[in-house]
């Protein structure tokens, strides 16, 4: 069975990891994030996510497939990947452990035990108070922990779920985030602490990852066939531009906009325009879930350690080489984890799926 490539998909998923990255490395080019609202790229991670996995596994679930063996597909897939990228994050955070420069009031059992075991078990924030520095991908595991959870609701009964009932959810958990951007004070950049992963964390998560679900049911329909087709080099700084949008404080109204309405919008045209979707957005979307992954570690490094020389303020030349590190990582990453033996794909219906859906894009990060 042919694997189908949405390459303009592909490309976006590289972009926003990149403006993840970015918006990490604050106060490492200048004073603050560069994108202001490039936390906002999770949200669009949850969305692709969403259309992706429709694409590639519902009608094989709706044809009898069983949901143990479309979560043992998914964990065959990503796992490698969370785990390598996990492997060197708390390597690196030991040595920083081991230095001194931090972490030298905990317990060596925190350090040497907690903190990797809840790491590759992809637990996220849950320890301390001062939780910005645990587990050792802090700021990354709590989105992969909630898009698992929309997997399962996805695989045990999401999917049988009619198209306006999860266009309802969408746009009820979206109205109700917004409302709680303003009770948080902080917008949406909420979800990564303990005490909001299972709040607001989620509701960031589950209806942007039923609006791609949406997304992908409408996008085969004739109405969708009118969307103009645009370039995609355009479509992808058209991201850019969003990402960088400054803000001085927090903007519930402005990040509810851009994820309910100009994120769907992006991911349709460039779902309708993907035959313009140049070559490179393959290798973009291949080095998104492992950049994603990777850079806490290299960030945490840089960030409270000498090595870089950015522990006291920005030098832009020397973070242009943390961003490099990440990348090459990535790429490293990227290139082990294709190498691992991984058997054949389990099918996940029980009978024999007469006209089977083309799988979509490799992976959903």
């Amino acid at each position: 069975m042919k694997t189908k490539r949405f390459l303009g998909l592909d490309g976006l998923r590289g972009v926003c990891a990149l403006t993840v990255l970015f918006y990490h490395c604050s106060n490492f080019f200048h004073k603050g994030p560069i994108f202001l609202h490039g936390f906002l790229a999770v949200d669009m991670f949850f969305i692709l996510s969403g259309f992706v996995i429709s694409l590639t596994y519902e009608e094989q679930l709706r044809n009898g497939g069983q949901t143990r063996n479309f979560l043992f597909n998914r964990a065959r897939r990503l796992f490698p990947t969370f785990w390598l990228g996990a492997a060197i994050n708390i390597v690196l955070f030991l040595a920083i452990a081991v230095s001194g420069i931090l972490f030298s009031s905990d317990s060596w059992w925190m350090i040497w035990l907690f903190v990797p075991i809840t790491t590759l078990l992809m637990i996220p924030d849950y320890i301390t108070s001062d939780g910005a520095l645990y587990p050792a991908m802090d700021g990354v595991t709590w989105s992969l922990f909630a898009e698992w959870t929309a997997y399962f609701a996805y695989g045990f009964r999401m999917f049988r779920w009619n198209t306006w009932t999860l266009a309802t959810l969408a746009a009820a958990g979206w109205a109700s985030m917004t409302v709680a951007g303003y009770y948080t004070g902080v917008g949406w950049c909420v979800g990564g602490q303990r005490a909001t992963l299972f709040t607001w964390g989620l509701l960031r998560c589950v209806p942007a990852f039923a609006a791609g679900v949406v997304l992908y049911r409408v996008h085969t329909h004739a109405l969708f066939q009118r969307i103009p087709v645009i370039s995609t080099e355009i479509l992808l700084v058209v991201w850019l531009c969003i990402a960088a949008i400054p803000a001085s404080g927090a903007t519930p109204t402005l990040d509810a906009i851009i994820v309910a309405i100009l994120c769907p919008v992006l991911v349709a045209l460039l779902v309708r325009s993907d035959q313009r979707a140049p070559a490179y957005c393959k290798r973009l979307g291949a080095l998104s879930y492992p950049l994603y992954v990777v850079h806490p570690g290299i960030i945490l490094v840089a960030t409270y350690t000498p090595v870089f020389g950015l522990s006291h303020g920005p030098r832009p030349l020397n973070a242009v080489l943390v961003v490099g590190l990440c990348i090459a990582l990535a790429w490293g990453v990227s290139e082990i984890v294709a190498r691992i033996p991984r058997g054949r794909t389990v099918r996940l219906a029980v009978n024999e799926i007469v006209h089977p859906h083309p799988a979509a894009i490799a992976g959903s990060r």
